[in-house]
């Protein structure tokens, strides 16, 4: 199982630099629309392929409402209020409290408890997040960009994020994964389209670089991160899968380093070490 919490992170912290790489390139709407739909292709053609088992239509409702949550609305939303003038270093500030919103919502719910151990290394994990996006934390101060519509967005993203996270665990947890998945991505699709409706997004460069980003995308970040995010949603507590993610904003930044030139302070390596050991801590059984 180890391997698979690896995994995770490390997909999930490669969707931030994606977003770095399609600027200038596509416009980030244009990029989700196109990534999710293709990704609901592979995801059907699999269940078409092995003969999977389709949902009713009463379940069909909640499949889609869990795609447009988790997929459509969280990035769809993020990226807006970060085209808006959002500093990326705020959204990921917001982001930090996913964990804390997962926790409740899961306590609410669908009953799911948290152990004292976990709180603890949850509240340790986002200290270290802040210590790691510091630096863009200050470069972002003298900027503007943070408004009340920005910051609803934001957080407007991350409680779509965590409400989706927990749709997972409910009566549709039970459903085949591979065809949930197909209809998830299919719903994203859908509202990722109706996002460059709405912001006039039409920018597409026509080149390699692109087709191998939205592959990168497709395939890797929604057919293997998204996948196995809601594969371990099913299998384990969602406060638990929520602090993991905890781990790829720090992840980003050592890949920034290394692909982009981008400096590491200090601090933010300290702060990447304690964001690893509140991980760990939350991990471990009271």
């Amino acid at each position: 199982m180890a391997i698979l919490y690896v995994l995770l992170v490390l997909i999930w912290s490669t969707g931030f630099i994606t977003g770095k790489l399609i600027v200038g390139l596509m416009d980030p709407n244009i990029y989700l629309g196109i990534r999710f739909l293709l990704a609901a292709l592979l995801f059907f053609a699999l269940a078409l392929w092995q003969r999977r088992t389709f949902p009713s239509r009463q379940e069909l409702p909640q499949q889609i409402l869990a795609g447009v949550l988790m997929s459509g609305l969280y990035l769809g939303l993020a990226y807006v209020a970060i085209a808006k003038g959002l500093p990326a270093g705020i959204m990921a500030l917001i982001g930090a409290l996913q964990p804390v919103l997962v926790t409740l919502l899961a306590f609410l719910l669908i009953k799911e408890k948290t152990s004292f151990l976990s709180m603890l290394g949850m509240l340790i994990g986002i200290i270290g997040l802040v210590l790691v996006i510091s630096p863009a934390l200050e470069l972002d101060m003298s900027h503007g960009g943070v408004t009340l519509l920005t910051l609803c967005l934001a957080v407007g993203a991350i409680l779509a994020l965590s409400l989706g996270a927990i749709s997972q665990k409910m009566s549709i947890a039970s459903s085949d994964i591979i065809v949930a998945m197909g209809i998830q991505n299919l719903a994203a699709g859908v509202v990722a389209f109706g996002f460059v409706w709405v912001l006039g997004e039409q920018v597409f460069v026509a080149q390699w670089s692109s087709y191998l980003l939205l592959f990168w995308g497709a395939v890797v970040l929604s057919g293997g991160g998204v996948f196995l995010m809601v594969w371990l949603l099913r299998k384990i507590h969602a406060s638990q899968v929520a602090m993991l993610l905890l781990l790829a904003p720090p992840l980003a930044a050592v890949e920034s380093y290394f692909l982009f030139s981008e400096t590491m302070t200090m601090v933010q390596i300290i702060g990447f070490g304690i964001t690893i050991g509140g991980v760990y801590l939350s991990r471990l059984k009271a």
